[in-house]
């Protein structure tokens, strides 16, 4: 189901691949989906930054 369905008094089956206000709503859907990757990538490599610093100063046995 469309969003803007519900939502829009023009709507009927098939507009959305011409309607102006659905592709600027899927380009901004792009963009904020485009941050949230950004923001996932930075801090996942962060947490394994911080991982691995953690586990360097874990105590380890002696390898005999």
């Amino acid at each position: 189901m469309l969003p803007c369905q519900t939502k829009c008094p023009n709507y009927h089956s098939g507009c959305h691949k011409t309607c102006t206000a659905w592709k600027e709503f899927q380009s901004r859907q792009a963009v904020e989906r485009q941050a949230q990757k950004q923001y996932l990538k930075f801090y996942d490599s962060l947490c394994a930054q911080v991982t691995r610093q953690y586990r360097a100063m874990q105590s380890r046995r002696p390898a005999w």
